[in-house]
């Protein structure tokens, strides 16, 4: 699905990434395969969500055991999300704008609410469920975009909810006075040399195996 201008949406996992349509097939699958490889990682060495920077810290590891050179974390700090509630894609509207080109906000504007509203990306919102949600209280959300040159930018955005989350959780209005603790935001933007990739491609596609094809899916 072009997402906006310029852009692709794929569900990787627990995240919702953006690729740009200049980049070439074999970066997007090395990309969306390094950002796989990342959360599976991370999620085996840290498989509870409660440990929300263990894990991040996992997946930016992993990240660079990929070959990818890491280059800081965003600059992202939370605002007051909504007047006492939010839902997920209010609150990615909002933390984008700060470190995003316009244009790639809006574009993850559009695949978040066409996310949360086809029946046709009803796999894919299965998919991104099982991974962002935990015990039906745990969230930990990735989003992010892919650009020319390998460019790879992610945040990740955590929290705690004092309810047990039913039904579509982009759909869902959090009670801003449910969220146990702080929400935790954090990511990486990283540079991914194909050269260094290919000494490592084998091995994540291989150890990836079947993941590859059940949990990087195209919205349509």
């Amino acid at each position: 699905m072009n997402a906006g201008v310029g852009f692709k949406t794929f569900i990787c996992a627990g995240a919702v990434i953006l690729v740009a349509d200049e980049l070439p097939e074999s970066d997007r699958h090395d990309g969306l395969d390094a950002l796989l490889y990342s959360q599976t990682v991370a999620s085996h060495k840290v498989p509870d969500f409660s440990e929300i920077e263990p894990w991040t810290h996992a997946n930016k590891m992993a990240m660079r055991v990929t070959g990818a050179m890491l280059l800081g974390n965003p600059n992202v700090s939370l605002p007051v999300p909504m007047p006492g509630s939010f839902t997920l894609v209010e609150l990615m509207q909002q933390i984008p704008r700060q470190w995003m080109p316009v244009a790639t906000a809006n574009a993850l504007d559009t695949s978040l609410k066409l996310l949360s509203g086809q029946a046709s990306a009803a796999l894919a919102s299965e998919v991104l469920q099982q991974h962002v949600l935990h015990n039906g209280r745990w969230i930990r959300f990735t989003f992010g975009f892919i650009t020319q040159g390998l460019a790879i930018t992610t945040v990740v955005i955590a929290f705690e909810f004092d309810e047990v989350i039913v039904g579509n959780l982009l759909c869902h209005r959090f009670n801003t006075e449910k969220i146990l603790g702080n929400v935790s935001v954090d990511g990486y933007k990283a540079l991914l040399d194909p050269e260094d990739y290919d000494l490592s491609r084998a091995k994540v596609v291989s150890l990836l195996g079947a993941r590859r094809q059940e949990q990087i899916i195209a919205l349509i």
